[in-house]
């Protein structure tokens, strides 16, 4: 296997486990003959980039800097567009005069930039030092002769999360739970059948909305701690909302951020809410959870034992299996409700009880 498809092979883990993003980035600028790489959203902030190791101390520093790269209001690639290098939209006086280049990138051990998009305003950018040249020639071929199978692999990363969203609100349909994906700015990108619009929330152009003056309030409030507009959502902002119809409570919101999918890149959802109508009896059974996720017996009763607030070793003791059987049944129990601690999956647990 050669390095371009060691490389986009590292791609497609990152995208669906974002902390590898550095070291995946890092293979792309190496099969690319580059000193770096950065996979960027236009309009750049903190939370729309990630950037290979050789790049990441100077994120901050260009963050937070009064310098701004002139490729973000200048170079607009499409689709259409192979790679584009400095030189498509820059003349050799006007980089050796432009800040960015000058007094940022080159102090940095950089230079020279191509840029394309893998999809909508998802775009890679890949940096060289000034010693080695721009891109031209041989150079601008090799990336490419890369492209489409990065492109390939973005297209892949962005399904795989579609089908991954779409089994999980299918299970939370079995067990009788409305639930939403919604993406940054809090419009739904998805719903599943258990959500019912009209009595007290209606979703109209695209957003959620509350039909009672209170219930708007606390709606808003809800979706503003969930979806904070300076940054990504921290774990912190998992949060719950009731509702009222009558003056009685009837609803119950859970708010849960969808943090690997919005550093992937490569899934809009930002945070997933969940639907419970508490004027119905919705009192989640083994056999319910064993259904909606694919549980066997086994790790059914582990998981709603570790919610009763058990070690794992008194789980293994109450059903009478090993230790080590117990923990790697729990791995199972973790991958097929999409969590990755205990704290997570007794978090989960409780909002369906």
């Amino acid at each position: 296997m050669n390095s371009i498809e060691q490389a986009i092979a590292r791609f497609r883990e990152a995208a669906l486990l974002p902390s590898l993003w550095p070291q995946a980035l890092d293979g792309i600028a190496h099969a690319c003959h580059s000193d770096g790489a950065t996979l960027v959203r236009k309009s750049t902030t903190i939370g729309s980039i990630a950037v290979s190791t050789s790049i990441e101390p100077f994120v901050s520093q260009y963050m937070s800097g009064p310098i701004r790269d002139p490729r973000e209001s200048r170079v607009h690639p499409t689709l259409r567009d192979e790679f584009l290098p400095d030189q498509a939209h820059f003349t050799p006086a006007e980089i050796a005069r432009e800040p960015y280049y000058q007094e940022f990138l080159k102090p940095n051990g950089f230079g020279w930039n191509a840029v394309a998009v893998l999809q909508g305003d998802l775009m890679i950018s890949v940096k060289r030092a000034f010693t080695r040249g721009a891109y031209l020639g041989a150079e601008l071929d090799r990336l490419n002769r890369a492209l489409p199978a990065i492109r390939a692999a973005s297209e892949v990363a962005s399904l795989t999360w579609s089908s991954r969203f779409e089994g999980e609100l299918n299970a939370f349909e079995k067990l009788g739970i409305g639930a939403l994906l919604v993406d940054r700015q809090g419009r739904v990108l998805t719903m599943n059948a258990a959500v019912r619009p009209g009595e007290t929330i209606d979703i109209a152009n695209g957003m959620m909305h509350a039909r009672s003056s209170r219930n708007a309030n606390r709606l808003q409030s809800f979706m503003a701690s969930l979806l904070p507009a300076d940054g990504i959502p921290s774990v912190s902002a998992a949060s719950a909302l009731l509702l009222d119809a009558a003056g009685t409570p009837a609803w119950k919101l859970d708010g849960m951020p969808c943090l690997d999918a919005l550093r992937s890149f490569h899934s809009g959802a930002a945070a997933l809410v969940l639907m419970r109508d508490l004027r119905r009896s919705q009192h989640v059974t083994a056999g319910a959870l064993q259904e909606a996720f694919g549980l066997t017996p086994t790790e059914c009763a582990l998981a709603t034992a570790l919610a009763e607030g058990l070690s794992l070793r008194s789980c293994a003791a109450k059903l009478k299996i090993s230790e080590a059987h117990a923990r790697q049944r729990l791995q199972s129990v973790f991958d097929k409700t999409r969590t990755s601690r205990q704290g997570e999956l007794v978090a989960l647990l409780a909002r369906l009880s």
